[in-house]
C-alpha cells in the first residue's frame, strides 16, 4: 500500500493506502481502504470507506458505507442516503448526521449526533453550546432537528449510556444517565437510571430513577 496527498484540489478513484491525507478540497470515485485517513478540509466520497484510523478536521461527505476501528473528530461527518457508520472507537467534538445506524463499541461525542439508531456498549454524547469555539457554534445550529435539540436520535441502546441535550424516541440500556435538557419518549433500563430535573421523559420500564 502507498501514501497519497490531496493537497488543494483534487480527486482519486478508490484504491488502497498506508495513509491518504486531505488537505483542501477532495473527491473520491470507488471504493478505499486505507490504514489512515486524515481529512483537513472538504472531502466527498461516493464509494465505501474502510480505515483503520480516521481523523477528521472539516467536512465529509460520504455515500457509501463508511467502517473503521477509530475515529477522531473535530468537524463535520455526513453519511447520505441509507450509509452506515461502524466504529470501534468514535471521539471528538463536531457533528455526525445519517439516516440509517451507527454500530460502535465506544463513542464519547461533544456537539451533535443525528441518526436512526445507534447501538454500542458505551455511550456518551453531549450536545449543549457552551464552551464551544465559534466553529462548534456554527456545526451545531446548522444540525438543529425539528424538536430544538442539537442531536436526534430514534433509538440508543448499550450497556452505559450517558446523554445530554439528546431527543430519542427509545433509550435502552443498563446504565442510564439522562442529563439536562434531554426528550426521551421511552427508557428501558435493567440497571441504574438517573434523570436530571430539566429531562422530559416519558415512559419508564425498569429501574426507578433518580436524579
Amino acid at each position: 500500500m502507498k501514501d497519497f496527498s490531496i493537497q488543494g484540489l483534487g480527486s482519486i478513484s478508490g484504491g488502497e493506502f498506508q495513509r491518504l491525507t486531505v488537505e483542501g478540497m477532495g473527491t473520491n470515485h470507488g471504493d478505499i481502504i486505507a490504514e489512515y485517513l486524515s481529512i483537513e478540509g472538504v472531502f466527498k466520497s461516493t464509494g465505501n470507506v474502510n480505515a483503520g484510523e480516521i481523523q477528521c478536521e472539516g467536512v465529509a461527505d460520504f455515500f457509501g458505507n463508511l467502517r473503521c476501528k477509530k475515529m477522531i473528530m473535530e468537524g463535520a461527518i455526513n453519511l447520505k442516503a441509507d450509509s452506515k457508520l461502524e466504529a470501534e472507537d468514535i471521539v471528538g467534538e463536531g457533528c455526525i448526521n445519517t439516516k440509517a445506524d451507527i454500530n460502535v463499541v465506544r463513542i464519547k461525542m461533544h456537539g451533535c449526533v443525528n441518526a436512526k439508531s445507534i447501538h454500542g456498549d458505551q455511550i456518551e454524547i453531549e450536545s449543549k453550546v457552551e464552551g464551544y469555539s465559534t466553529f462548534k457554534k456554527f456545526l451545531h445550529k446548522i444540525n438543529l432537528s425539528e424538536s430544538s435539540k442539537a442531536s436526534t436520535i430514534e433509538l440508543i441502546k448499550a450497556a452505559n449510556i450517558v446523554i445530554t441535550g439528546v431527543y430519542a424516541k427509545e433509550v435502552i440500556g443498563h446504565d442510564i444517565i439522562i442529563g439536562p435538557y434531554c426528550e426521551v419518549e421511552k427508557v428501558d433500563c435493567t440497571g441504574t437510571l438517573k434523570v436530571h430535573e430539566t429531562a422530559k421523559v416519558g415512559t419508564i420500564v425498569g429501574a426507578t430513577p433518580s436524579a
